[in-house]
């Protein structure tokens, strides 16, 4: 499982990028759009930049009004993916079972 400071650390990168930004400026508390003036399209593109980084698709539960996207938001949302896809791939396989002749 990937270290959320990891975590942390190319998030900032994808915000930097997108908002050309210096990354050590960006907080845990730093609010996209309050903080950062992220306008709708800025947010997609980073999301969208994050679920291609981390090969993940943020829970359908992550969906809030885009004021509320920070930093911190987004490790938690990162996270919470990495872990169910990692629990999905953890899960057993099932044996077919055998069919004997007719």
């Amino acid at each position: 499982m990937m270290r959320e400071k990891t975590i942390e650390k190319t998030i900032k990168g994808i915000i930097a990028k997108e908002m050309t930004i210096d990354a050590d400026s960006i907080t845990r508390d730093t609010n996209l759009v309050n903080d950062l003036n992220a306008d709708s399209m800025s947010i997609v593109n980073i999301v969208t930049a994050i679920e291609s980084k981390f090969k993940i698709v943020f829970p359908d539960d992550s969906k809030i009004t885009y004021d509320g996207y920070t930093l911190q938001f987004l490790i938690d949302g990162v996270s919470s993916a990495l872990k169910e896809k990692s629990a999905k791939g953890v899960l057993p396989r099932t044996r077919k079972a055998k069919v004997s002749g007719s």
